[in-house]
């Protein structure tokens, strides 16, 4: 037995014991640096603004008829994720392989969220029959009747506040298209018009 062992057997079995502020810091630590690392990968989650609850629903039981008070475009959405801790690694105070698992549940949770965000908002389009048949038809002349039906809001500078998605293969079938001069006159005149539609419901609020 060397020194150190010895001093180890003489000292007294004292419980591991950790201030209950060091653990309610530790966790909201984590819930904020996994939630800004999900909405830095994954930009379309960036856009979307955040409101704190000091209270959600209850959890819904899959299948389970929602509450009388929930919105009809209420949607529950299930994230999980599994993170395995080796001993080895916390005694070691190993920090890249934390950084490395906190990287990877903040992907893993931010794709989920994204995917959710675009099943709910399918899943109402469908049901409110807000939809618009694609199948066969040009890209922009879809753009056009999309930029007809939808709400829009323009920022300060006049730019419209408009986000499309679509999978990767579409997108790369459309990276070199571009508009007829036909297409590129309708589409501009549209947005002209709903601008100025919208700069009018904002003066109409602005009077007494």
């Amino acid at each position: 037995m060397d020194s150190e062992d010895a001093a180890a057997a003489d000292r007294p079995e004292v419980p591991w014991v950790m201030p209950r502020e060091y653990e309610v810091g530790g966790v909201r630590w984590l819930s904020d640096a996994s939630q800004e690392m999900a909405r830095a990968l994954h930009p379309l989650l960036a856009q979307v603004t955040r409101e704190e609850l000091a209270e959600g629903p209850p959890p819904q039981t899959e299948g389970a008829a929602l509450p009388a008070e929930a919105s009809s475009l209420y949607r529950p959405m299930a994230l999980q994720h599994q993170w395995t801790v080796s001993i080895e690694d916390v005694a070691a105070f190993n920090l890249d392989q934390f950084l490395s698992d906190l990287h990877a549940m903040a992907d893993s949770m931010g794709g989920q969220v994204v995917r959710g965000m675009l099943e709910h908002i399918s899943a109402v389009t469908e049901e409110y029959g807000n939809t618009i048949d694609a199948g066969g038809r040009d890209f922009f002349d879809v753009y056009a009747e999309t930029l007809e039906s939808i709400e829009m809001t323009f920022d300060d500078d006049g730019h419209l506040n408009l986000t499309i998605v679509m999978h990767p293969d579409q997108a790369e079938k459309l990276r070199d298209k571009q508009p007829t001069p036909e297409q590129e006159a309708r589409i501009d005149a549209i947005l002209n018009r709903r601008k100025e539609e919208w700069l009018a419901s904002r003066r109409r609020r602005d009077l007494p």
